[in-house]
């Protein structure tokens, strides 16, 4: 709100993010500024003034590309350093033990539950987990296959 951005640099910004993004955020990567100006349909001075309002705001850092063959080089500047909070190991542990404590195996479907869940009861969490191997398509009628002419239908 202090200092807003223009749409270019809003533009070139997230355009260098998913450029890193594609190259795995390998840096410094090299960008060709041709290339992005005709990709963001910006004309090459307005990419280069967008650039270096980002330089002064310490989003990013560059240098300058000597020819179409060796073209500018970016880094994103990492700006989050300040903002990660580490867990300590006390905190890690009752964090996994809350989580882990508990946890049935459902045999049939192949799914962790905690203690009792409300989508089987106790008594069919039991049943289950007998060692039967009951055919699972019990129930289902067969229909007989048969031939007849087709022809008599037309």
């Amino acid at each position: 709100m202090m200092s807003p951005m223009p749409a270019s640099e809003i533009a070139l910004f997230a355009y260098l993010v998913n450029e890193c993004n594609k190259r795995y955020w390998q840096m410094p990567f090299a960008c060709s500024t041709t290339r992005i100006s005709e990709d963001l349909c910006d004309s090459r001075q307005t990419i280069i003034t967008a650039r270096e309002h980002l330089a002064k705001r310490n989003l990013i850092s560059f240098t300058e590309g000597k020819s179409r063959h060796l073209p500018s080089t970016y880094k994103l500047i990492n700006w989050t350093d300040d903002l990660t909070v580490e867990l300590t190991d006390d905190l890690t542990v009752e964090l996994t033990d809350g989580l882990t404590h508990d946890l049935t195996l459902l045999k049939d479907k192949d799914k962790f539950i905690k203690g009792a869940s409300s989508n089987f009861s106790i008594k069919e969490r039991e049943k289950n987990d007998g060692n039967d191997t009951q055919n699972r398509r019990r129930g289902i009628e067969e229909i007989p296959a048969t031939a007849s002419s087709y022809e008599g239908t037309f």
